[in-house]
């Protein structure tokens, strides 16, 4: 069945080159969501285990039949849904590309170019956020696990025994200050971490969602009353729910008065620093101890793709990872030991993820990221335009980058309950699902919920944007009748 890799390789690439463009060619046409429901598709699913292989030709049919047809079709241009953008083509095949290799990332022994690529691609990111020539990094399987390790980076450098003889001897509990809107990665690595969940401290927002400084000040000051050891602040840069941007430089002087470690979590809006017209908006992120960037969001790389940067280079990672074991404890006489990317983070087996977002970078260059993120910031600002000249839509917030968060409020329902209002974005976004006719999220900001557009896909244009408006009062219209 495998003796002639070289001719299956040529007849299945053909084959799946032709289902992915045609799929391409579609995306605009196709409902964003399948109707089918779980137990439907348990049953298109429910097989046993071949006991004799089966071929390529009937396997790929079965793809294009029942996978392609009931996934969410997140690359369509009227997916407005989470941080998942469409992916860029060159990406796709150099995911190809590197399965085909099939390097372990992990060790420099076992993929010499896999390496320097990741070492390149992370000195240009580094570079684009304004870290200087002693910076590092890693790639990572998304922000969750970056934010992790970085996490564990400020553990350490506050209890700088933690990795031999964890955290015992801690000097008082080790406490994270993160705004309300961050992501709950934070709190699940302070889990992980053995800190504890309620070492995170969630401070306060302002009206537009950012952290308040002052309130952030007043915590930590209540905490050393109490003998706790303020240890790590996180700054948002593009927070999950709402997009905005804390005030980093203000963050950072905190972080530095009290000597905590300074982490901005800029999984999404990282990707600012290409554009000149809104890199302003991440002025004080080249303080930061360590960065989160995410290139599988604003840089259109296929999952799964996440970084973490370090301004003070490898050696704090090397620090907080390191660990030799023996079948890799070997005098090789030369300096690759540095690009054993195993010894910065907490994966040991890694895919060649770098390739593709080496072939993105270098495809897309500076200005075509500008280009676009750009293009998306004015499409949700448009967005943003139309919902105000809507009676029984209110705006939750300004637009800060491509996120856009709103309420519906008709006023026949004005003496609705918080809850009962709650159920109302529920219903409509449930509403908009169901047409498959787009896709947009909900989430809660201030303690109510409010109804989300995040625009994320390169191939939306702003008769995308216009049928959105048209879909959501379509739809509102048959809430308020019910």
């Amino acid at each position: 069945m495998i003796d002639d890799i070289a001719e299956q390789h040529e007849r299945i690439g053909k084959a799946v080159a032709s289902i992915v463009a045609e799929y391409a060619a579609s995306l605009d046409s196709r409902k964003v969501t399948s109707e089918a429901t779980p137990e439907v598709l348990e049953k298109l699913f429910d097989e046993p285990f071949p006991q004799k292989g089966i071929g390529a030709e009937e396997i790929l049919a079965k793809y294009r039949q029942d996978v392609i047809t009931h996934a969410m079709q997140v690359p369509s241009p009227r997916y407005f849904g989470q941080f998942n953008p469409t992916p860029l083509p060159i990406g796709v095949w150099a995911d190809a590309l590197s399965s085909s290799l099939n390097q372990n990332a992990g060790a420099w022994r076992n993929g010499p170019t896999s390496a320097m690529i990741e070492a390149r691609v992370l000195r240009w990111l580094c570079e684009l956020v304004g870290y200087g020539s002693g910076s590092f990094g890693t790639l990572a399987s998304g922000g969750t696990e970056a934010n992790l390790i970085a996490l564990k980076c400020a553990r350490d450098r506050s209890h700088k025994t933690a990795v031999e003889h964890g955290l015992r001897s801690a000097p008082g509990d080790l406490t994270v200050y993160a705004s309300g809107q961050c992501h709950f990665s934070i709190e699940r690595s302070i889990d992980i971490l053995g800190l504890g969940r309620a070492s995170l401290r969630k401070i306060e927002t302002d009206a537009g969602f950012h952290i308040r400084p002052d309130a952030l000040r007043k915590q930590i000051e209540t905490d050393r009353e109490a003998g706790c050891t303020p240890c790590c602040i996180v700054g948002l840069a593009g927070a999950t729910s709402t997009g905005v941007v804390d005030p980093l430089p203000e963050l950072e002087t905190i972080a530095r008065e009290n000597d905590c470690w300074y982490h901005v979590d800029a999984a999404y809006g990282g990707a600012l620093a290409f554009s000149n017209k809104h890199r302003h908006q991440l002025e004080g992120i080249e303080l930061a101890d360590s960065i989160t960037f995410d290139p599988h969001k604003w840089m259109f790389v296929p999952f799964a793709c996440g970084a973490v940067l370090v301004r003070n280079g490898g050696g704090v990672l090397r620090d907080a990872f390191d660990i030799t074991p023996e079948y890799l404890n070997e005098d090789r006489g030369g300096a690759d030991v540095e690009f054993d990317f195993f010894r910065y983070g907490q994966m040991g087996t890694r895919r060649f993820n770098s390739l593709k977002l080496w072939m993105a970078m270098k495809f897309m260059g500076r200005e075509g990221y500008a280009e676009i993120i750009e293009h998306q910031i004015g499409l949700t600002e448009y967005l943003a335009g139309r919902l105000d000249e809507m009676i029984d839509f209110e705006r939750a917030g300004e637009v800060e980058t491509a996120v856009c968060c709103f309420r519906f409020r008709p006023a026949g329902m004005s003496d609705l309950s918080g809850p009962e209002q709650d159920r109302l974005q529920q219903r409509l976004q449930q509403e908009i699902e169901r047409s498959g006719e787009a896709w947009i999220t909900t989430t809660v900001v201030k303690g109510r919920r409010v109804l989300r557009v995040n625009v994320n896909s390169f191939l939306t244009r702003r008769h995308h944007i216009d049928e959105l408006v048209e879909l959501l009062s379509q739809k509102s219209k048959v809430l308020e009748l019910r």
